[in-house]
């Protein structure tokens, strides 16, 4: 059966009841403008301000919106956040949106416009607003690791990139790090999806939330995986990947005695 919409919005958040609504406001409006059809599943994971009510009374105020709220009891994290609103999702095509509302419109259109020229549309943050100091060297030396490991040449593999649904659905990981788009991503290349890159421009706000020793572990298992799919393409290589239909049976009439 064909997805009904042509993208699924992930919204996720935690505390972000000061910027949710911006990002909710941005998404209605390149739906507008663009006018794709769209869903917004919005993941509260288990925030302790008001992102809930929030994100309610802008639903109320836009009863046109196809929008869904999920409230986490416990912390899951954004990895597995990501994986169950696919799961939710309806639209042919998936991306992330981080609740803190950093992108501005214009990075919203010049992902979207590029929306079914490849599998998967990935944007370059590299040079972000805020992000300097050790962030930004650390954001720059993942990177080269991450195409060190596995012989791609991607500028960012931490954006909110536009993946195809069945993609994610298919080919999701079990990480739980910040480490499960660049194993994703990696992944998607090995079995054949197509990529393109778009330059964009983001804000980052308050302290990352990488730089922890749950992390770091689970980025470090990330990236062993990368190079183990990197070498396992010496036993099976990589092929240009299509989608399987089913094969159509006719009615014949029976054989003649």
């Amino acid at each position: 059966m064909s997805d009904p919409l042509d993208v699924t919005f992930f919204v996720a958040c935690l505390n972000e009841e000061r910027h949710v609504a911006g990002a909710l406001d941005k998404l209605a409006e390149i739906g507008r403008r663009l006018g794709f059809s769209y869903e917004i599943l919005v993941f509260d994971d288990c925030s302790t301000d008001r992102t809930g009510e929030v994100v309610l009374a802008w639903r109320r105020a836009h009863p046109e919106v196809r929008l869904l709220l999920f409230r986490n009891r416990v912390n899951r994290g954004l990895a597995h956040n990501f994986v169950e609103a696919a799961f939710h999702g309806r639209g042919r095509f998936y991306r992330l949106i981080c609740g803190d509302d950093t992108e501005p419109v214009e990075s919203h259109l010049e992902v979207m416009k590029r929306m079914g020229q490849a599998d998967i549309v990935l944007p370059d943050y590299s040079n972000a607003i805020g992000k300097r100091g050790l962030r930004l060297i650390l954001s720059e030396a993942y990177t080269m690791v991450v195409n060190a490991i596995s012989g791609n040449a991607i500028r960012y593999y931490n954006g909110c990139a536009l993946y195809r649904r069945r993609d994610v659905l298919r080919w999701h990981v079990e990480a739980l790090g910040f480490g499960f788009q660049a194993e994703l991503t990696t992944r998607l290349i090995h079995e054949g999806r197509s990529h393109v890159e778009v330059k964009l421009v983001a804000e980052h706000r308050g302290e990352s939330r990488a730089l922890t020793l749950r992390n770091f572990l689970s980025v470090a298992y990330s990236l062993f995986k990368i190079g183990m799919r990197r070498l396992s393409r010496l036993v099976r290589p990589a092929v240009a990947a299509e989608l399987q239909e089913p094969v159509e049976i006719k009615d014949e009439p029976p054989p003649k005695p």
